[in-house]
């Protein structure tokens, strides 16, 4: 299995290739379609559970660039807490990789009952999901193991082209998709001939902190470390760490800072050196000027749409959760508690 997750991890950009000429090609009628469906809505819900949750942030912050009302909201919450929110003029961008995930299935006919729309993001076709939804694009990711890799990227490729052509920008989507593969090519490539000397980290809590869109590297990147690695970390935006977490700061803190957002990469850089002056376990994602303070994880190329940073700030998570995995002896990807696909709301998947 371990062996199978780095080449799923080295293999995204092929991935996301496909994807591509996937929806471009097949697929470009469903995102029409759904993009029409998003149009007429006064209120767009992106949902989902785990790294399909996470791969809406970027979705999210996209639309709500061109002041089209949208939020991120856990498929779990809305079916026990938050229904009442479910309008007529709801439409519901609900993502799940099996289409079977109990929270989402257990959702559907409240959204039915309360007339909402539904826009399914799926990865199998014959899904209770994909089966009862108004539209369903098919995201068309390889199938992989337990662990999302290249269907978490291609979930945020896919969100990221329904949100685009909402935005009426489908004409430049293309030539931008095909930058962003190249350059998760290079990273993945220098990463790959680096990662020797990875991890500077210890097997202890590793922070992961950003704004934005980076949000979704910030839990996505979480996510991977309790799957892979199976070692805590917390995510959280960088302001909010410093109203009171910043107290856990010491010689043995351990940072991810995400800095790949123009409108406060100043100001989470100054966070990154501020705690790379206290611990030695700082790591820097996104642009970075020469003579700072901080050392970066990961090459970073030049030239891309802040928008599509979340495609690329995770890659290096990903590695190096594989490699934290590998130094614990941890086969990276095998789960034991969890199910491939989350079916009960009781009870583990695994016990070995």
């Amino acid at each position: 299995m371990s062996a199978s997750v780095l080449e799923y991890i080295l293999g995204q950009p092929d991935a996301l290739r496909a994807v591509t000429a996937y929806h471009f090609g097949p697929g470009r009628e469903a995102l029409l379609h759904a993009a029409a469906l998003l149009k007429e809505s006064k209120q767009i819900i992106f949902s989902g559970m785990g790294a399909s949750l996470f791969a809406c942030i970027p979705a999210q912050y996209m639309s709500a660039g061109r002041g089209i009302p949208a939020s991120v909201v856990e498929s779990s919450e809305l079916l026990y807490f938050l229904s009442e929110m479910l309008a007529p003029d709801t439409t519901l961008v609900l993502v799940s990789r099996s289409g079977e995930s109990i929270e989402v299935t257990k959702l559907l006919p409240i959204l039915r009952e309360r007339r909402c729309r539904v826009i399914a993001v799926v990865n199998a076709a014959g899904s209770t999901l994909a089966k009862q939804a108004n539209e369903t694009i098919l995201i068309n990711s390889p199938a992989e193991g337990y662990v999302a890799i290249q269907a978490y990227t291609s979930t945020v490729a896919v969100l990221c082209m329904l949100a685009a052509v909402c935005n009426g920008e489908l004409d430049r989507l293309r030539t931008e998709l095909d930058r962003v593969i190249e350059a998760a090519e290079a990273m993945l490539a220098s990463d790959s001939a680096a990662t020797q000397a990875w991890p500077p980290f210890e097997r202890g809590t590793l922070y992961l902190l950003g704004r934005g869109p980076s949000l979704a590297s910030v839990y996505g990147g979480q996510l991977l470390m309790h799957e892979m690695a199976r070692m805590p970390a917390i995510g959280m935006s960088s302001a909010q760490f410093r109203h009171g977490p910043v107290e856990v700061v010491s010689k043995e803190f351990q940072a991810i800072v995400f800095g790949s957002q123009p409108e406060t990469a100043e100001i989470d850089l100054r966070l990154a050196e501020d705690l790379a002056g206290v611990s030695k376990c700082v790591r820097w994602i996104g642009p970075l000027a020469s003579g700072s303070k901080v050392d970066a994880l990961s090459f970073w190329p030049g030239d891309i749409p802040p928008r599509y940073a979340p495609l690329l700030e995770v890659l290096p998570v990903q590695t190096l959760a594989f490699r934290l995995a590998e130094a614990g002896g941890i086969q990276a990807g095998q789960f034991r508690f969890a199910a491939p696909v989350t079916l009960s709301e009781t009870g583990f998947g695994r016990t070995k």
